[in-house]
Protein backbone atom coordinates (compact mmCIF):
# COMPACT_ATOMS: atom_id res chain seq x y z
CA UNK A 1 0.00 0.00 0.00
CA UNK A 2 1.67 3.39 -1.17
CA UNK A 3 0.44 6.91 0.04
CA UNK A 4 2.16 10.27 -1.25
CA UNK A 5 2.48 10.75 2.44
CA UNK A 6 6.21 11.06 1.76
CA UNK A 7 7.77 11.82 5.93
CA UNK A 8 11.71 10.00 6.66
CA UNK A 9 12.99 8.19 9.43
CA UNK A 10 16.55 7.23 9.95
CA UNK A 11 15.82 3.28 10.53
CA UNK A 12 18.33 3.15 12.77
CA UNK A 13 16.06 5.88 14.85
CA UNK A 14 13.03 3.52 14.20
CA UNK A 15 15.32 0.34 15.23
CA UNK A 16 16.18 2.38 18.68
CA UNK A 17 12.66 2.74 19.22
CA UNK A 18 11.58 -0.06 18.77
CA UNK A 19 14.23 -1.20 21.37
CA UNK A 20 12.93 1.00 23.87
CA UNK A 21 8.93 -0.02 23.12
CA UNK A 22 10.34 -3.63 23.39
CA UNK A 23 12.05 -2.46 26.88
CA UNK A 24 8.83 -0.52 28.48
CA UNK A 25 9.67 2.52 28.46
CA UNK A 26 6.74 3.84 27.15
CA UNK A 27 4.87 2.90 29.97
CA UNK A 28 0.95 3.37 30.07
CA UNK A 29 1.61 4.86 26.37
CA UNK A 30 -0.38 2.74 23.03
CA UNK A 31 2.07 2.45 20.58
CA UNK A 32 1.24 4.57 17.85
CA UNK A 33 1.11 7.50 20.67
CA UNK A 34 4.56 6.43 22.07
CA UNK A 35 6.32 6.70 18.56
CA UNK A 36 4.35 9.57 17.89
CA UNK A 37 5.55 11.24 21.05
CA UNK A 38 9.24 10.17 20.73
CA UNK A 39 9.53 11.41 17.58
CA UNK A 40 8.08 14.90 18.00
CA UNK A 41 5.54 14.26 15.37
CA UNK A 42 3.07 17.17 17.19
CA UNK A 43 5.82 19.61 15.10
CA UNK A 44 4.73 18.47 11.70
CA UNK A 45 1.35 20.74 10.10
CA UNK A 46 -0.68 17.73 8.79
CA UNK A 47 -1.69 16.44 11.59
CA UNK A 48 -5.15 14.91 10.15
CA UNK A 49 -3.21 12.27 8.37
CA UNK A 50 -1.70 11.83 12.37
CA UNK A 51 -4.45 11.51 14.42
CA UNK A 52 -4.92 7.72 13.08
CA UNK A 53 -1.31 6.63 14.28
CA UNK A 54 -1.58 8.45 17.48
CA UNK A 55 -4.93 6.26 18.54
CA UNK A 56 -3.25 3.27 17.47
CA UNK A 57 -2.16 0.38 19.45
CA UNK A 58 0.03 -2.67 18.00
CA UNK A 59 -0.45 -4.09 14.70
CA UNK A 60 -2.42 -1.55 13.55
CA UNK A 61 0.21 1.38 14.63
CA UNK A 62 2.81 -0.32 13.00
CA UNK A 63 1.29 -1.10 10.03
CA UNK A 64 0.02 2.87 9.85
CA UNK A 65 3.99 3.59 10.73
CA UNK A 66 5.71 1.76 7.51
CA UNK A 67 2.51 3.05 5.46
CA UNK A 68 3.13 7.09 6.42
CA UNK A 69 6.97 6.77 6.77
CA UNK A 70 10.01 5.93 4.83
CA UNK A 71 13.06 4.10 6.78
CA UNK A 72 15.57 5.00 5.18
Amino acid sequence: METDFSLQIERAAYEEFVRLWSQGSFEHQRLGQAFYNHFNLHKLADQASLRSLYEADGKKALRLILILFHLH
